[in-house]
Formats: C-alpha cells, sequence, structure tokens
C-alpha cells in the first residue's frame, strides 16, 4: 500500500497506460479520478477498480477545455480534500508529412498534448501549493527528444511537454512540489496501433513493444518520489535504445 491515502487524479484513464496506473495506484491505496472523453470507457475502468475494493471518482473532462480541467479539480478536491498526484497522460498522435500537415491537426494535438497540460497543471498547482506538497508525472515521449518523420505534431508537442515540466520543476521545487516526465517508450494501445499491428519491435528496431502494464512500475516509482526530497525536472525513460 505504498500510496495509502495519497489522491491520485489521472488524464486518459479510460484506456491504455491511463488504465493501468490507475488501476496500480488504486491497489497500492490512492483513491483514484480518472479523466476522459468517453465516460462509458470511464465507467469500465471503474467498475474493474472498485471490484478490487479500490475507491475511484470518474470525471469525463475535455482537456480542450480550460472550464472542463477546472471542473475536473474542483470535484477531486469537493470529494476528497486534497491532490497529491496528478498523472497528465491523455494525448493524440496525428501522422503524416509536415508538408501535407493541416491547421487542425497543430491546433488539437497541440490543445490536447500541450495546453490540456498546462490546464491541468494550473489547476492543480494552487491547491499542491496550500498543501505544501504535490507530484506531477508527465507522461512524454522519445520522440520529443529525437524527430521522427511523419510524425511533426507529436514530436513537437512532446518536445514542448519536456520543456515545460523542467520550468514548472524549477518554479514550484521551494513549495514542496515535484514534476517529472516518464517516457514510457514504445507501447501497444490505440494511438500506436498502426505502428504496432506489423511490427514486434518499434520500426524494426532492439526497442519491443511493451504492453501497458509494463509502465506501471516506472509510474509507482515516480509517484513514490517524495515531494520534499525526490527527484524533480528529470526525464525516467524506460526505452531500450532511443535512436532515429
Amino acid at each position: 500500500m505504498q500510496l495509502k491515502d495519497k489522491v491520485a487524479i489521472i488524464t486518459g484513464g479510460g484506456r491504455g497506460i491511463g488504465r493501468s496506473i490507475a488501476m496500480a495506484y488504486a491497489a497500492e491505496g490512492a483513491s483514484v479520478v480518472i479523466a476522459a472523453r468517453s465516460a462509458a470507457q470511464l465507467e469500465e475502468v471503474a467498475t474493474e477498480i472498485t471490484a478490487q475494493s479500490g475507491e475511484v471518482l470518474t470525471v469525463p473532462t475535455d482537456l480542450r477545455i480550460r472550464a472542463d480541467v477546472e471542473n475536473l479539480v474542483q470535484k477531486t478536491v469537493d470529494q476528497f480534500g486534497r491532490i497529491d498526484i496528478l498523472v497528465n497522460n491523455a494525448g493524440i498522435n496525428p501522422r503524416g508529412l509536415f508538408i501535407d500537415s493541416t491547421d487542425e491537426e497543430w491546433e488539437q494535438g497541440w490543445q490536447i498534448n500541450v495546453m490540456g497540460v498546462v490546464y491541468c497543471c494550473r489547476a492543480v498547482l494552487p491547491v499542491m501549493q496550500q498543501q505544501r506538497s504535490g507530484n506531477i508525472i508527465n507522461v512524454g515521449s522519445g520522440m520529443g527528444q529525437v524527430g521522427r518523420s511523419n510524425l511533426s505534431v507529436y514530436c513537437a508537442s512532446k518536445a514542448a511537454l519536456h520543456g515545460l515540466t523542467q520550468s514548472i520543476a524549477e518554479e514550484v521545487w521551494e513549495d514542496g512540489i515535484i514534476a517529472n516526465v516518464l517516457i514510457p517508450g514504445p507501447v501497444r494501445t490505440e494511438l500506436s496501433k498502426p505502428a504496432w499491428e506489423n511490427s514486434e519491435t518499434f520500426r524494426g528496431q532492439s526497442d519491443p513493444w511493451k504492453e501497458p502494464e509494463q509502465v506501471v512500475a516506472s509510474a509507482l516509482f515516480l509517484a513514490t518520489q517524495s515531494p520534499a526530497t525526490g527527484m524533480t525536472g528529470q526525464i525516467l525513460s524506460i526505452m531500450r535504445r532511443n535512436s532515429p
């Protein structure tokens, strides 16, 4: 019960990595709040968590809408009185050549992958600052470190996320708040399905595709870092390698 009495918000908690993290945190004693646009997916995860005697709150949320995010945070505080952990996991991955990319793809990718994180962090930080304690975990990508063809929106947004996390970490460490990036590497999710359907390794390289459950140990490690003394402003990558 490493997260006993903790309260964690997980965005993109209806499937994939977010679902696995939410279930793991609940199993370790945390009260989890899961957010996503699909209420049906959230309810499925909530049913699994409650079946294992976990405590869960579902809040359908569109991260592109600031009022939705503020509602998510307010409902969490109303229900549990505090927020100890925020996992910004939700994201999208438009594919195609940069020259063919549209304004709509860039706007949507930036709204969810970057501004959604901005909204969430700005909404939870006053709560965490009042507590003098908090832990922010932003799910990044190796493609935010090494750009790849046909994925310009995703690569650019994840690179921005890495810089944003380190900037936030520098600003709030004296408030007892830490912020780090988790890079899971290639994981079999709906988001990455076009890439893994016909390959056992990422782009034919030595990095094998993981299942979402294989990200849990690292997400738990970051969640159990002490806000007072734990690592902050760091990028934890569990990729096997990070080459072009």
